[in-house]
């Protein structure tokens, strides 16, 4: 029974967790990105993946806007 419930509270906790996982697809542009990620802290690792201090450089107004691995990302993520 223990085991049944620390199951259960381990799996509600996770489904918690990637539900608040905030990404640079919800964002339109770099800008909306680099406020929201400069207000709330630079505890969003998931939009400074280089760790350059510029959140979501893939999304239009970037600083890596025109690089290869930019296309890629915004192909996937219908930003185009």
């Amino acid at each position: 029974m223990k085991k049944f419930l620390l199951i259960s509270i381990v799996t509600a906790l996770m489904t918690l967790t990637l539900q608040a996982r905030t990404t640079c697809s919800q964002f339109k542009d770099h800008k909306q990105a680099q406020r929201f990620f400069e207000k709330k802290g630079h505890g969003y690792k998931s939009l400074d993946r280089d760790h350059d201090g510029e959140a979501c450089e893939c999304l239009r107004g970037g600083s890596s806007y025109n690089k290869p691995v930019c296309k890629r990302w915004r192909k996937k993520h219908g930003k185009q």
